[in-house]
């Protein structure tokens, strides 16, 4: 059954051929190009200010006193090892040193001190993610709980960061890493060593004004773990985090306490192994917002909250949010939930898990509205395996998908729910057969998000942007609405404010840029060209025509690559940090 329709300003019909005071989208690439490898789109509000996020920043700090400048091997692979043992790396020892760093985390490197244990302690840890807020033409970094550290002039850059929403006020929200430090340690050989440690593994946090504010987990054993996903006008926040730890884990934390039962080890690092093997458990789907089946947490229990705080910052409260299953007498089974977004009433979105087919057995991920204390599941299971909801606007529209078995295939179909009216509706997308996702609706009825536009049954599928009104039940390819020439693909529509301009990520077919921030060259001294992935906001252009591509002299072909592997950050590349553990 079709949902009811709103009135809205501006129709699909506005924005093809069909109308002769037609809109078209131009595309504004968000200027990040200098900041990192790819960048990739995140939250926008009404003003038209941006989150966003890059990948492998350029030029990394390198902590040259980790390195063992002594070692033949690496001399004679530098190009001036004796300036890059006082600081002065030139381009290429920058390549070298980076590549050496980051190549593998969980084994000991040629270069740095040899490590008894699984992981080496040793190595210096460089963030794979930062985050920026975009207004007008100011770029400002969020440096969530990054330190600047005195042996490195600056932030530590050991520390991944994410960005996830932003308000009208431009306070925005997200979630990183503890930075990591150096403690030194002499062990019982008497060998003087330098671990690095951190005193947590993600929080969430909000941002006003460039002040970095908490956003604390309910249990905070071992640091507990914390996301911020969004936050709207009154500076609630929705996420989810810790709220208790399974039985004995405390006693398990204990042993670190306890110098015999740790071992040769520092305590610090001690808690930071508990916590590997804790983000082992969980990693890859922790911060996974479109909704991924939870997996068997073995540490902490995790619930969707609403943190509630005041314009300065102030955290006023926290509310600990339920699930859809009401447990049977005597089940003791923790039962999760997590918050993807919330509007401006106060009700938020996501998921909870949830009995699939009344089973009291099979636990499945089913998308959710958290409305007070109360938790409403609207997607049936005798058709639809799993579910997500990713947004809400303030007419209580929620948008997110559904999975669903198709010709033997699993694939996701994206939907619109309204909340008050207790209707669902899953529109046509770009065919039969392709996976859809919804990721953002705003107050006119507009929704973004992405398809796959390949029919192929064997490989990967490309996806590009879609745009749906709800108004009149009409879908668009993003890419349909942008003039012909155009180099960029719109793989990714990811938000929409409610002046229908849209955040989203594309692919343009351009030199490829080395982590030293210059052209990369292949062996032989030319330019690599290869698709990258960049943030960027379509702005509506007022009584603008669609091109007709056909009937176009020269038509420029868009060179664009599968949304899978460009786009592996964008869903959660936070967890590039972990990246020998987390495969995104």
């Amino acid at each position: 059954m079709k949902i009811n329709r709103l009135a809205s300003g501006l129709t699909l019909c506005a924005l093809t051929v069909c109308s002769a005071q037609a809109a078209k989208y131009e595309v504004v690439e968000l200027p990040l190009r200098d900041k990192g490898v790819n960048s990739y789109a995140r939250a926008i509000n009404d003003k038209g200010d941006v989150a966003a996020s890059i990948s492998d920043p350029f030029n990394p700090p390198i902590d040259v006193d980790l390195i063992d400048f002594e070692n033949e091997t690496l001399i004679n692979v530098l190009t001036d090892a004796d300036g890059a043992s006082v600081g002065n790396i030139n381009d290429d020892d920058l390549l070298l040193l980076y590549s050496f760093i980051t190549s593998d985390a969980t084994t000991p490197s040629t270069f740095y001190p040899q490590s008894n244990d699984s992981t080496n302690p040793f190595l210096q840890q460089i963030a794979r993610v930062q985050s920026y807020v975009l207004e007008n033409t100011e770029v400002e970094e969020k440096f969530g709980f990054d330190v600047i550290e005195q042996d490195l002039q600056g932030y530590t850059k050991s520390a991944d960061t994410l960005t996830t929403g932003i308000n009208n006020f431009s306070a925005t929200v997200g979630f990183a890493e503890a930075p990591f430090y150096k403690i030194n340690y002499r062990n019982e050989n008497g060998v003087s060593l330098r671990y690095h440690v951190q005193d947590f593994l993600v929080r969430g946090f909000m941002d006003i004004n460039g002040i970095t504010i908490e956003v604390p987990p309910i249990e905070d054993l071992l640091g507990g773990i914390s996301v911020a996903n969004d936050i709207n006008d009154s500076f609630e926040v929705a996420g989810y985090g810790s709220v208790d730890y399974v039985d004995g884990f405390d006693d398990v934390v204990d042993i670190c306490d306890d110098k015999n039962e740790r071992g040769d080890i520092p305590q610090e690092y001690c808690l930071r192994q508990l916590r590997e093997q804790y983000q082992n458990n969980i990693r890859g789907r922790l911060a996974n917002a479109v909704g991924n089946r939870y997996p068997i947490d073995q540490t902490f229990k995790r619930r969707a909250i609403i943190w509630e705080f005041n314009a300065s910052g102030e955290l006023l409260n926290s509310r600990e949010l339920g699930t859809l299953i009401e447990p049977a007498p005597g089940d003791e089974t923790f039962y999760g939930s997590q918050a993807n977004a919330i509007n401006n009433n106060g009700i938020a979105v996501g998921i909870s898990n949830d009995y699939f087919q009344d089973s009291q057995s099979i636990v499945v991920n089913k998308a959710a509205v958290f409305d007070g204390d109360e938790v409403v599941g609207f997607v049936s299971d005798e058709e639809y395996i799993e579910s997500t909801a990713l947004d809400i606007n303030d007419n209580d529209m929620v948008v997110g998908y559904a999975n669903i078995i198709i010709n033997g295939s699993s694939r996701n179909k994206f939907f619109v729910y309204d909340y008050r009216g207790d209707v669902l509706d899953f529109p046509d997308d770009f065919f039969e057969s392709s996976s859809s996702v919804a990721r953002g609706i705003n107050n006119n009825g507009l929704v973004v998000g992405e398809g796959q536009v390949d029919t192929d049954l064997i490989g990967t599928r490309r996806s590009e942007a879609f745009l749906y009104n709800i108004n009149t039940d009409e879908f668009a390819n993003i890419n349909d609405l942008l003039s012909c020439d155009t180099p960029y693909t719109i793989v990714q529509g990811v938000d929409i404010n409610d002046n229908d301009e849209i955040t989203a990520t594309a692919v343009v077919y351009r030199e490829r840029t080395a982590i030293n921030g210059e052209l990369a060259l292949d062996d032989r001294g030319n330019t690599i060209f290869e698709n990258m992935s960049v943030a960027v906001k379509l702005v509506p252009i007022p009584g603008g025509s669609i091109d007709d591509c056909r009937l176009s002299n020269e038509v420029v072909e868009r060179k664009g690559g599968s949304i899978y592997y460009l786009l592996g950050l964008a869903l959660f590349g936070f967890y590039g940090r972990f990246r020998q553990k987390l495969k995104s």
